[in-house]
C-alpha cells in the first residue's frame, strides 16, 4: 500500500520531478540537504523560471544553473519522504493504542468473590425426618429399624406408618419374669458441638399388657458418645406415658463432637408391650 501511495504522488509531480531518478548527489544538493529547514521554502520558488532570488550563502559559490538543478532534485525527494513519513506516523499511532487497550482490559478483569458460608452444626435440628414422614420408597428414612426377632422366650418387632414409629416386644410369661425382649430404632446424626445446649423433644405413648407386680417395660433415649439421655420406667426413671404425651429433656453436650447415633430402645419382661413415638427433635442452641 505504501508503494502505491508513492507512485500516485510521483504521477502528480511537475516535469522537473520526473528527473529525480537521475539526480546525482553533488556538493550543491548536499548543501541543500544540510540546510533542509530553510532550503525547502527557498527551492520551492527558485525552480520557477527564471530564478528570481539571490542565492543563500550555503550555495552562493555555485552557478545558478547548478543550484536550480539541485533544487529540483531536492524538492523531488521531499514529497516522497513526506508520504512515507505520513504512512509511518499512521502506523505508529495505531500501534501505540494497543498497549493502552490491553492495560484497560487487564485491570478490569480483576474480580473478587465471597467465600461460601459454612453451615453452623451447633444450631438447629440434628434429627432428620423426626416426624416419620414416608418417602417415595415408602419408608421414613433415614431411620433404621431393628428387624423382627423370634425365640423360645418371645419375639420383638418394629413398624412404622405415616407420622409415627412403633416398637413392640412379646415374651413367654414365666413366674420370675426371666424372659426379656429388646428392640430399637436408630438414626445417625452429625457430630454435636461440645459445650452447647441441646433440647430433645419427643411425643410418645406406651402400652403394657400383663401388668402384674414385676412385669415392666423400659424406654431409653441414648447417644453413643454420652450414653443415656432419657430413661422411662421403674425403679428410678420417668413415669411411663400411658396416654399420648410430649416431653423435653435439656442438656449440655459433653461428648467428643464426632458423628453420633441416636437410639430409641424398648425393653420389656412383661407378656407384651409396645411404644409409639413421633415428633423426635434434637435442637441445638449454639453460637
Amino acid at each position: 500500500m505504501k508503494a502505491l501511495t508513492i507512485a500516485a504522488a510521483a504521477l502528480a509531480l511537475p516535469p522537473s520531478v520526473a528527473l529525480a531518478a537521475v539526480c546525482n548527489a553533488d556538493n550543491v544538493l548536499r548543501a541543500l540537504r544540510g540546510h533542509s529547514a530553510v532550503a525547502s521554502p527557498f527551492c520551492s520558488t527558485y525552480t520557477l523560471p527564471p530564478p528570481n532570488q539571490p542565492l543563500p550563502t550555503y550555495v552562493s559559490a555555485y552557478p545558478a544553473s547548478r543550484v536550480s538543478s539541485a533544487c529540483s532534485c531536492f524538492i523531488t525527494a521531499t514529497p516522497t519522504t513526506l508520504t512515507t513519513s505520513r504512512t509511518s506516523t499512521s502506523s505508529t499511532s495505531s500501534s501505540t493504542t494497543t498497549p493502552s487497550s490491553t492495560e484497560s482490559s487487564t485491570s478490569s478483569s480483576t474480580t473478587t468473590s465471597d467465600p461460601t458460608p459454612t453451615p453452623n452444626r451447633c444450631q438447629g435440628d440434628a434429627i432428620t425426618n423426626g416426624d416419620f414422614h414416608l418417602g417415595a420408597n415408602g419408608k421414613p428414612d433415614p431411620w433404621v429399624f431393628s428387624p423382627a426377632t423370634r425365640s423360645d422366650g418371645g419375639s420383638t418387632s418394629t413398624s412404622f406408618g405415616e407420622g409415627y414409629a412403633s416398637l413392640s416386644v412379646s415374651n413367654v410369661e414365666t413366674s420370675d419374669f426371666r424372659n426379656y425382649g429388646t428392640t430399637t430404632i436408630k438414626q445417625s446424626i452429625p457430630g454435636l458441638c461440645p459445650g452447647v445446649r441441646y433440647v430433645l423433644t419427643y411425643t410418645s405413648q406406651i402400652s403394657i399388657n400383663g401388668g402384674r407386680p414385676g412385669a415392666l417395660c423400659r424406654v431409653y433415649y441414648n447417644l453413643n458418645s454420652v450414653g443415656t439421655l432419657v430413661y422411662i420406667g421403674p425403679p428410678s426413671g420417668g413415669i411411663p406415658p400411658f396416654t399420648k404425651d410430649t416431653r423435653t429433656y435439656e442438656f449440655y453436650y459433653n461428648g467428643n463432637g464426632n458423628p453420633d447415633v441416636l437410639t430409641i430402645q424398648l425393653t420389656c419382661n412383661s407378656p407384651s408391650g409396645s411404644y409409639l413415638v413421633d415428633d423426635v427433635h434434637l435442637i441445638g442452641y449454639g453460637p
